[in-house]
């Protein structure tokens, strides 16, 4: 098995997912970019359709990471799916940095949702194009702004680690 990078289980170990072991870790990272991908691919849709009710149906499926830990839409998907398709492993439960993650982006697309609805174009583009570019940047480096958020706002101490 190939091993990760040290800045890819950093980036991991900030999320929550400390508790993998090395082999644990290095089998998840890519399937842990499986729904940031998806989820971006979607918001993206979305954006470029300008359409509330797309941006509303993301921000439930970013809710439903946000309330459970192992029944995000998008992981459910790829667990009873997709992982079967490659052989892989399943996903392991959403810790609470990335859930609170979930819950930011919930907030941004409910408000580029109702940007768009509103005609506030500008801003609805704004607002769910800060989710999309987290999101990239997630699926791309595993690092998550909403867990680095959420490590600033609820563990001080650790965030500076």
């Amino acid at each position: 098995m190939a091993r990760l990078s040290t800045l890819a289980e950093t980036n991991l170990d900030k999320q929550g997912f400390g508790k993998l072991d090395r082999e644990a870790t290095s089998r998840h990272a890519l399937p842990l970019r499986f729904t940031p991908a998806v989820g971006t691919t979607l918001i993206v849709i979305g954006l470029v359709l300008q359409s509330p009710m797309w941006l509303g149906s993301m921000a439930l499926v970013a809710l439903s990471g946000a309330l459970l830990p192992s029944g995000m839409v998008i992981d459910l998907v790829y667990n009873l799916g997709v992982r079967h398709l490659f052989h892989a492993p399943p996903l392991p439960s959403t810790p609470t940095p990335r859930q609170f993650s979930y819950l930011l982006s919930t907030i941004l697309l409910a408000a580029s949702s109702l940007s768009f609805s509103y005609g506030l174009s500008v801003l609805g583009f704004l607002l769910g194009g800060i989710v999309a570019t987290g999101g990239t940047i997630l699926a791309t480096t595993l690092w998550c702004l909403g867990s680095w958020a959420y490590r600033l706002l609820f563990a001080p101490s650790a965030a500076r680690k």
